[in-house]
């Protein structure tokens, strides 16, 4: 695929854990050990990559119930590539396989990085809190 000049292919399928951590390393994200990573990504419903020149460069990936209940998780892009669009390419894959697999009244929802918010809108995401739903909430456990 050619978005913006620049040559890239889009695989459907999990990256390594490995090439993960990588990308979180580079976009500033917590650190995770390998193996917790390997597990979450066996745990996962769905998930494209993207690789340039045999480097994974690109990654978007989906969690849940696979029905009523999805989240998009670990949604990255090396920043030497971003604003090329290779986000919205994910993104559009990643839409593609939620719409064929979810049911009426399902949710889907991400964690957005701050200033990055406008990007998933595009996409049908709304921010909160909205007029029907308070802020959202989470926790990140940092030891057992």
């Amino acid at each position: 695929m050619e978005r913006n000049k620049v040559r890239y292919e889009i695989i459907e399928g999990m990256p390594t854990g490995v090439d993960i951590l990588k990308l979180r390393k580079s976009v500033g994200w917590r650190e995770i050990d390998v193996a917790s990573m390997e597990k979450g990504l066996a745990n996962s419903l769905y998930s494209v990559f993207v690789v340039i020149n045999k480097e994974v460069i690109g990654v978007a990936r989906v969690v849940g119930d696979g029905s009523t209940c999805f989240y998009l998780q670990d949604v990255i892009v090396k920043p030497a590539y971003q604003k090329l669009g290779i986000g919205v390419a994910m993104m559009e894959k990643i839409m593609e396989y939620i719409s064929k697999n979810t049911s009426l009244g399902a949710t889907v929802d991400l964690m957005s990085v701050k200033g990055k918010e406008a990007f998933y809108e595009k996409f049908g995401f709304r921010k909160r809190p909205s007029e029907s739903f308070s802020h959202g909430m989470f926790q990140i456990l940092d030891s057992k």
